[in-house]
């Protein structure tokens, strides 16, 4: 009935009913027999014995362990009979299905079949009808050896994989040997070939004499259905001769011999037009692209030494030309090798000559980047796809290589002449010089005699120039202005030598942070216009801090801009402020920068007290204000420094006092004034300490109303700046015994359901470790730190990745201060750090247990990438501190996963790596784990690939 309501029924919720009973059937040991009677009933409808087919493969991959022994030969002569009754073209994908299974149940019988190979060969290779079998299922054992969701044994892998090596010669014997009368069955023989040249090792002299290699290039040369699984062969061939050339230099001869066919090819379909080649055949291109795209990657060393070779310069500029199509799939392709051959070019100092020698391909590669990056002239930039973004950045790396080259210098003086000849051709290549240059420019050294200086003083005249809105021309017009701006910004270090230019400069930018779209512009105008402006507050920022030395008197006109301003957005704005404040924490002499500071600081204080009912507004003051405050360093007894300690105890500090009493249930206003307090405190924390206890007592308060975890972000900044002050000690006790124990509360009221409240966690642990760090005698008196201890186990599940981080550093800090007290004798031995950790010890042998068990039911659970990446450290923290005691905790972990997860041995394998093996070994164990338990939960679901697929090794 199941079946039918899947594959019959057309209510959605009924089908999605007998798909979860499906799944969990074939999760039960009465699948396997079931399945093997569908696939025997010849009157059973097609895709039930597809099902059928599937949950075999999906049991042998999973539940193999719950077969007795003497059971594994009937099974595998069930399946050799049915995968023979399904040969038809019709039942395809019934056959591919239990080719897979075969395959797996291969592997899993191991020693019980021995000769798996030699049996196929036997049963399937003595007459042309059942070769398609033959080729399908030997086509999926290498494949299925190296696919990590079969659930199997390490050693019965490595098995298979002694038994593969010693059947590839009759292998690829049959496949040369055979006779194709269709493509179709061409096909499979490729396709067998590659499997059995990506998983195995073939000798070098035995590929290098196949002539599958010679047929693979001709398959690409002439196009058609074969010549991508062709390309692949290729592909493949070239990735294992590439660690070491020397011992593959015949199959490198024969590869080498055939590129003179594939570049006439690639010139004959280029010859067309190139627009029109890549209309019609991209999919050809591409393939030559991969070909000698590997070739170059695999011969970069012998690119350095016998560069000049005729041969090498024909890859590279083949490999040249495809990086300069107008195909971004195809262009992109070439990247990594440039990137790899100028690293490799400029390691080698003594090479001048060498690099000498790359220049010419350096300069062309310069020049097509510009190309790349050139926008189309028919779509409004401002409304392309991330995707165009993302490749002109992707280029932009390119451009960098090719600076290692040429050095900055050389490559600027190449873009402007380029840009010169180009002035001609458009605006969108004037836009694609600027784009360049803004990475180009900002690299090279600053000159007097620079052509740049021409462009630099076009450039305001440009951006300030006006363009119309409604057209797409308009548009590209608008875009080019903001790559201009952009340019300007990214060229600071050239402004600030001509302070005449930079005062202009800076007009010019105000202009247009202070313009505005007419009332109801359509929405694509607005979006423009803001794009624009987001790129001049930018580059206001970037000049301001370059040039902040020359800008000190205009502090008053600066000032009055960024009040003008202040209705822009406020990420727009806060680079403004941060520009201005920049300037202002410049002014060396003090009435001048108390007067500066009183002038940025005013307008702000002033909106504190007039928005006082409007916590969204206050938020956003409150943004700027440590904005300035931040870039405000100054030395300790100074005068500058009692001007900042004043403002901060007089008005900052009663304003953040304010706005936590006003309105402490706003999470966001809160954070501002924590974020502002933290500032204040580490700009001038001598001068704010008189306010401690007050600021302490306020902390209490206002987290007793309200948990917002940046209360106890706040203590930590306290402990950071103040542990060392036995004055303040005491007031830190406090305040961490009063805020840890109502965070505690929280946390256990919320202990199921911990996702939920995710910043208080982490901040609660945060300030622990914090605490543990820098006042550790507080933590270890704290009545709370027995049941935060306690909390491990269950804290350890929070997925969040902020939160989890502050959770396993206040785990590893505890681990790796009683893992010191075995150090005893050790040259780096510390003492107090080990007396922490005695101390500690008590607390932690309580917990550990339970939180080893914890941590592999996390595992079983499927963490985040995050979690599974620091579940070694944590483990390798813990066998450290209690080495004794370890190897028992985790027989109780390891005990817990699924029994799909691995056998007894294959645990124990893993137990061996994780309690004595290397941090190499223990990293790869558990991600060995991880991934087995994520098929096993993925399978669980439903979720779990009905193909052959997977994570592989080669």
């Amino acid at each position: 009935p199941a079946l039918h309501a899947l594959y019959s029924e057309t209510d959605p919720t009924t089908k999605k009913q007998a798909d979860e009973w499906l799944t969990k059937f074939q999760q039960t040991p009465a699948a396997w027999q079931v399945s093997d009677q569908l696939l025997s009933s010849s009157d059973a409808p097609m895709q039930f014995r597809f099902f059928a087919a599937q949950t075999i493969r999906t049991k042998v991959q999973f539940d193999f362990y719950e077969l007795p022994a003497d059971s594994y030969g009937s099974l595998r002569d069930s399946m050799l009979n049915h995968i023979d009754r399904f040969r038809a073209n019709e039942h395809q994908p019934i056959h591919t299905m239990l080719a897979i299974a075969l395959a797996d149940l291969a592997i899993q019988m191991d020693h019980a079949w021995p000769n798996a190979v030699e049996t196929m060969f036997q049963r399937f290779g003595q007459s042309p009808e059942s070769y398609p079998t033959l080729l399908e299922v030997v086509r999926m054992l290498p494949e299925e050896n190296n696919n990590y969701k079969l659930m199997t044994d390490s050693f019965k892998r490595e098995s298979c994989s002694q038994r593969l090596q010693a059947a590839t010669p009759q292998v690829v014997q049959f496949l040369l040997n055979l006779q194709c009368p269709t493509m179709q069955a061409r096909r499979k023989v490729l396709e067998c070939f590659l499997s059995w040249i990506k998983y195995t090792n073939l000798q070098a002299s035995d590929i290098a004499q196949n002539p599958l290699i010679p047929e693979c290039f001709k398959h690409v040369v002439e196009g058609g259905e074969l010549s991508e699984t062709a390309t692949d062969i290729i592909v493949e061939v070239l990735r294992m001769c590439a660690p070491d050339i020397n011992l593959y230099q015949p199959v490198i001869h024969v590869i080498m011999s055939q590129l003179g066919g594939l570049r006439s090819k690639f010139e004959a379909l280029l010859s067309r037009g190139v627009e029109a080649a890549l209309e019609s055949e991209e999919d050809r291109i591409l393939q030559i692209c991969r070909i000698y795209v590997e070739v170059g990657e695999c011969l970069v060393p012998l690119v350095m030494t016998q560069c000049a070779d005729a041969q090498i310069v024909s890859i590279l500029e083949v490999i040249l030309r495809c990086t300069d199509l107008s195909s971004e799939e195809i262009s992109s392709i070439p990247l990594e090798f440039w990137h790899r051959l100028a690293d490799e070019v400029c390691r080698h100092p003594e090479t001048d000559v060498k690099i000498d020698q790359f220049q010419g391909v350096y300069r062309e590669l310069l020049s097509a980047s510009i190309r790349r990056c050139t926008l189309s002239t028919s779509q409004d930039p401002f409304q392309a796809d991330d995707e165009i973004a993302a490749y002109r950045q992707r280029i932009l790396g390119l451009v960098e290589d090719c600076l290692e080259v040429l050095t900055p210098n050389t490559a600027l003086e190449h873009v402007l002449k380029s840009l010169l000849s180009g002035q001609q051709q458009g605006v969108v290549v004037q836009e694609a010089h600027f784009f360049v240059l803004t990475m180009v420019a900002s690299r090279a050294e600053v000159r007097d005699g620079s052509v740049l200086w021409q462009l630099i003083q076009s450039l305001p005249p440009l951006i300030s120039s006006s363009a119309p809105s409604e057209t797409t021309e308009g548009a590209i017009l608008h875009f080019t202005k903001k790559t201009a701006i952009e340019l300007l910004g990214n060229l600071w270090q050239w402004v600030k030598t001509r302070p005449d230019f930079l005062r202009s400069s800076l007009e010019m930018i105000s202009q247009l942070l202070l313009a505005s779209d007419p009332p109801n512009s359509p929405a694509n105008i607005v979006e423009r216009t803001k794009q624009v402006q987001q790129a001049a507050s930018m580059a206001f920022k970037d000049i301001c801090v370059g040039g902040k030395h020359h800008l000190q008197d205009l502090v008053p006109q600066l000032t009055q801009l960024y009040v003008t301003t202040i209705a822009l957005p406020i990420r727009m704005h806060l680079f403004i402020v941060d520009g201005i404040g920049s300037v202002v924490a410049s002014i060396h002499h003090d009435e001048q920068f108390r007067t500066g500071l009183e002038q940025l600081v005013s307008p702000l204080v002033q909106g504190l007290n007039s928005e006082r009912e409007r916590p969204n507004v206050l938020s956003e003051i409150l943004d700027r204000l440590t904005t300035i405050i931040r870039q405000i360093h100054i030395r300790e007894g100074s005068a500058k420094a009692a001007s900042v300690g004043a403002l901060i105890s007089n008005t900052f500090w009663p304003v953040i006092r304010q706005c936590l009493a006003q309105h402490p249930g706003d999470s966001k206003l809160v954070e501002k004034s924590c974020r502002l307090l933290k500032h204040s405190m580490r700009c001038v924390p001598d001068l704010f300490k008189p306010n401690l206890s007050d600021v302490a007592r306020t902390l209490v308060t206002a987290f007793q109303q309200h948990q917002h975890s940046s209360y106890l972000y706040s203590a930590e900044i306290l402990a950071h700046t103040y542990a060392k002050d036995p004055e303040i000690v005491p007031v830190l006790t406090e305040l961490f015994n009063q805020l840890s124990s109502i965070g505690l509360q929280c946390l256990m009221q919320y202990k199921d359901k911990l996702e939920e409240i995710t910043e208080l966690v982490e901040d609660f642990f945060g300030m622990f470790e914090r605490y543990l760090r820098f006042a550790p005698r507080i933590v270890l008196e704290s009545p709370t730190l027995p049941p935060t201890m306690q909390l491990w186990s269950l804290a350890i599940f929070v997925q969040q990745k902020e939160a989890v981080e502050a959770i396993i550093a206040f785990i590893e800090s505890v681990l790796s201060h009683i893992s010191e007290a075995g150090k005893l004798g050790n040259r780096y031995f510390d003492e107090s750090k080990a007396n922490i950790g005695r101390m500690l010890q008590p607390h932690a042998l309580q917990v550990a247990p339970s939180f080893v068990q914890a941590i592999f039911r996390l595992i079983a659970g499927v963490p985040t990438k995050y979690v599974q990446e620091s579940i070694p450290s944590i483990l390798d923290h813990i066998r450290l501190a209690f080495a004794q005691e370890f190897p028992q905790w985790l027989e109780a972990g390891l005990a817990g996963l699924p029994p799909s997860v691995g056998s007894k041995a294959e645990l124990q394998k893993f137990g061996e790596h994780i309690v004595n093996g290397d941090d190499q070994r223990l990293y790869e164990a558990i991600q060995d784990l991880c991934y087995r338990c994520e098929q096993v939960v993925l399978r669980s679901r439903g979720q779990n690939d009905s193909n052959s697929g997977g994570r592989r090794r080669k």
